[in-house]
């Protein structure tokens, strides 16, 4: 086999894999997004940071921990947030049929419990939207389940 045939093999192989990988691409039906509006949501981007802000300047920071063993999520508030309302919010970038809310419900701690057996293990974001006092807060974090 002279130099001329491994070139055409090569190139003959090459063509077929990019055949390959355009069919490939092209069956592919689940794209999902992170949010169906998101147009909307960048063009309102300036609220989330403001209510970022806010929830980076409390006196003591939300804080989202996951306990494995017991298998759930526990979100900390400060004790000046006991009384707030909002939601938790649950976001499997993967597969946004999976994405999910629960209501901000603290205890006299100012703590909620989340149980978190149902969820499918790897990357969620969890996003806590809350409001008190007539001020606007958000805490994102992303976990490892």
């Amino acid at each position: 086999m002279n130099f001329g045939h491994k070139i055409g093999i090569f190139y003959g192989l090459f063509v077929i894999f990019m055949i390959t990988l355009v069919t490939l691409c092209i069956r592919q039906k689940d794209i999902s997004l992170v949010s169906n509006d998101y147009y909307k949501q960048e063009i309102a981007y300036q609220a989330e940071i403001d209510k970022q802000r806010n929830a980076g300047q409390l006196t003591n920071p939300v804080q989202i921990t996951y306990a494995g063993a017991e298998q759930q999520l526990t979100v900390s508030f400060p004790q000046e947030q006991i009384g707030a309302r909002g939601k938790v919010k649950f976001y499997r970038p993967s597969d946004a049929k999976k994405d999910f809310a629960v209501d901000l419900q603290l205890n006299e701690t100012a703590v909620q419990h989340i149980p978190v057996n149902h969820l499918t293990k790897g990357l969620w974001v969890v996003k806590i939207e809350w409001e008190n006092a007539g001020k606007a807060y958000l805490k994102e974090e992303k976990i490892v389940l």
